[in-house]
């Protein structure tokens, strides 16, 4: 159990942010769904152009991109509150040292301490070079 961290306080950031995201989420599915041609989004019931259609697809991935972030923030979220039931809150899964509480004000979800963290940041930037 980490030290002098205020474990209502983080609960309340959480479920907060949860929400935040849920809402994203919900905002984002219909426009991934949908078919702009034929919500009438575009003025023509078939795209003219080539650019029109691309125009389309490339807002379309990146709402599911975001949906898939999003939802990887909302797992992460849920870990972390599972994490305050369990009373590790607060503790970096790698070194088990304290997470610095300005840390997690502005990661409230995070598993890492900053230390930790830049070293798997490092590690994969070293895997992904070719």
């Amino acid at each position: 159990m980490s030290k002098g961290l205020n474990y209502k306080y983080f609960h309340k950031l959480l479920q907060k942010k949860r929400e935040e995201v849920l809402e994203e989420i919900r905002d984002l599915e219909p426009k991934v769904e949908e078919n702009p041609l034929e919500t009438g989004e575009e003025s023509t019931p078939f795209p003219t152009h080539i650019a029109d259609v691309s125009d389309i697809e490339s807002r379309r991935d990146r709402d599911s991109y975001m949906i898939s972030q999003y939802t990887q923030d909302l797992k992460d979220i849920d870990a972390a509150l599972q994490r305050i039931v369990d009373k590790t809150y607060g503790i970096c899964v790698d070194c088990e040292g304290e997470i610095n509480k300005e840390r997690l004000k502005a990661i409230s979800y995070t598993r890492y301490c900053k230390s930790c963290a830049e070293n798997r940041e490092k590690t994969n930037w070293k895997k992904a070079e070719f």
